[in-house]
């Protein structure tokens, strides 16, 4: 549990050996909850618990996905300002994760995807989302890994995962994803 203003860990829980867990966490705070295992892909999802009352409750069922060849996964805590590729901060906090997989996993190579809404321009938008995956790939070059492991692509508006219509599903459009090439 990372404490999403400060970018530090709050705590870190062991399951039990049913995988189950329990955490206490403060009101007033931003919270991402990311859950790793070896030879599985990583889960990440923000809890917004300052905007929550006090005593709210969730039960969160994680089903990991193994490591395989063309498995992918939505980064759904990336985020960038409007009509930039420049990464927010509280985005490094799911880079990181994958980071943290391709590092465990050395000869794992991924392409990270860029996708957007179709607010806009179709050829801006696909220019926006290819820089929008260069992003992310230039930051875990920053971090060590081989550019040889990585490779972008950007899709612009040309594969919607909800309706454009409303602001909930341009906002599930506008999205990043990594995808696995190679073991």
């Amino acid at each position: 549990m990372i404490d999403n203003a400060n970018q530090k860990s709050v705590t870190n829980v062991q399951t039990d050996e049913t995988g189950n867990y329990f955490i206490t966490l403060p009101i007033g705070k931003d919270y991402t909850f990311t859950v790793n295992r070896r030879g599985y892909l990583f889960f990440s999802e923000v809890f917004p618990l300052s905007k929550n009352r006090p005593d709210s409750t969730y039960n969160k069922d994680i089903p990991l996905r193994p490591i395989e060849l063309n498995a992918s996964l939505v980064l759904k805590n990336i985020f960038f300002e409007t009509n930039s590729a420049q990464l927010q901060e509280i985005s490094l906090i799911e880079i990181n994760k994958l980071l943290q997989l391709m590092t465990e996993n050395p000869t794992l190579r991924v392409q990270i995807n860029g996708y957007t809404d179709n607010v806009g321009k179709p050829a801006d938008n696909l220019k926006l989302s290819a820089n929008r995956a260069k992003s992310v790939v230039d930051y875990l070059v920053s971090k060590g890994i081989d550019l040889k492991r990585l490779m972008f692509k950007g899709f612009g508006e040309t594969k919607p995962v909800d309706d454009n219509k409303t602001e909930a599903g341009r906002a599930a459009n506008r999205r990043t994803e990594f995808v696995i090439t190679g073991q």
